[in-house]
């Protein structure tokens, strides 16, 4: 009898359900964060410092653990490309979209990366079901009617037009990231796949942004500006990256990157409940959607 009490738990905390929403969390209050946080710093200096010390900390935890850090020469090449793609590309493309437009538009964008994921599985033979389709684009008419904030018109929000395509740049750069990291994620873990493909993105990143990091004027960040890097290097960069891999692992990409739709409902909560934006009843709405999506593209 302890066993069938004791089994749906433990089913709920190793599923991949569990590690999204946590990742989902994260990175959904993350965007707000992370916009005030640019106001101290330069894009590629706010992505390559945070996601070094991101990758630091990870290598830390596996040391703690007592776990091997080391990894074979055939795969070296694979995680810098891995890092290239969900560090150097993705996160550099992300800070300079989120730099020139506003976090919840941003983070309603980045949610597209699903629809190219499912193309993406399309493409390898892995086709997504019907319902997993309709599920699909049902999450993304409910992305459309956040970021539209109307049932009635067409309104064109604020936000740069740069920024807005950089976005969806880095939400297919996403896409790629997570297809081609999934099997090696699969045999040597979340935690350390993501601690050296940040490692080696961070680094290129870098080495791009040199005179930026050179010419960064870190006393004029303050206190409260080295927190708020801290949260999204801690929480929305290591721990999140884990989260999502461990997750996408366990569900498969075209189920596991639905959940994303999730992000911009929590990044707009967060700019709702901590940095003063309103919630039109018309967003609620276009969440209910989103959650209606995810639970069929979950059935499917």
């Amino acid at each position: 009898m302890a066993l069938h009490k004791t089994t749906p738990k433990k089913a709920i905390l190793e599923g991949g359900d569990f590690f999204l929403i946590a990742a989902v969390l994260a990175w959904g209050v993350n965007f707000p964060i992370a916009k005030f946080t640019l106001s101290f710093m330069e894009p590629v200096v706010f992505s390559a410092t945070r996601y070094l010390a991101a990758s630091l900390l990870l290598f830390f935890i596996l040391l703690v653990r007592r776990e091997d850090i080391s990894i074979k020469k055939r795969e070296i090449g694979l995680l810098i490309v891995i890092g290239f793609l969900g560090i150097t590309l993705f996160q550099g493309g992300w800070a300079y979209g989120l730099n020139l437009t506003s976090a919840s538009k941003a983070s309603i964008l980045i949610t597209t990366s699903p629809i190219f994921g499912a193309l993406l599985s399309a493409i390898s033979g892995n086709r997504p079901s019907l319902l997993s389709w309709c599920g699909i684009l049902v999450a993304f008419l409910g992305v459309v009617i956040i970021i539209n904030n109307s049932l009635t018109e067409i309104v064109i929000d604020y936000g740069s037009v740069l920024g807005d395509l950089l976005i969806v740049a880095a939400s297919f750069m996403w896409a790629i990231y997570t297809f081609i990291s999934a099997p090696i994620v699969s045999r040597r873990g979340p935690v350390l796949v993501t601690a050296w493909a940040m490692l080696f993105g961070a680094t290129i990143l870098s080495l791009a942004g040199y005179q930026d990091l050179t010419m960064q004027d870190w006393s004029s960040i303050s206190p409260v500006g080295w927190l708020a890097w801290a949260a999204t290097s801690v929480f929305g960069a290591a721990l999140a990256f884990v989260w999502y891999c461990a997750g996408i692992a366990r569900l498969g990409i075209t189920r596991g990157m639905v959940y994303s739709f999730f992000i911009p409902v929590v990044a707009i909560l967060t700019s709702v409940l901590f940095f003063g934006e309103t919630l039109s009843l018309v967003q609620i709405c276009g969440a209910v959607v989103i959650l209606f999506g995810v639970i069929l593209t979950r059935s499917g």
